[in-house]
């Protein structure tokens, strides 16, 4: 029983065209972030990536539990962030899913 549900969780996060796409924007919109440590500009890099996954980021990020630029802050960033982008799949699949069951044809009504 636990292993469907965990696969149901991973079917529905990663293998539908809307969270494959979501997660695609997602991945594109953290190549400055995972790059601006090269070119020394980390001014705006993580501007696009905490749009895609707003509001669930900005929800997370409100509770600023650690200051400054250490490993521990910008761990939580990240968890943040990732947390925020897999949610937004899930939830994006359950409605894929939903919006395909409901279009579906459902064969025969008996009269």
């Amino acid at each position: 029983m636990r292993d469907s549900r965990s696969r149901a969780f991973v079917r529905l996060t990663f293998a539908n065209p809307a969270s494959l796409v979501y997660l695609g924007l997602v991945v594109a919109a953290a190549l400055p972030l995972v790059f601006a440590s090269a070119t020394g500009d980390t001014g705006f890099a993580a501007v696009w990536i905490l749009l895609i996954t707003a509001p669930t980021s900005m929800f997370l990020l409100l509770p600023d539990f650690t200051n400054g630029d250490s490993a521990l802050a910008t761990g939580y960033f990240l968890a943040a962030l990732a947390l925020s982008a897999l949610l937004h799949a899930f939830l994006l699949g359950l409605v894929y899913r939903g919006l395909r069951d409901g279009t579906a044809p459902r064969g025969h009504a008996s009269a």
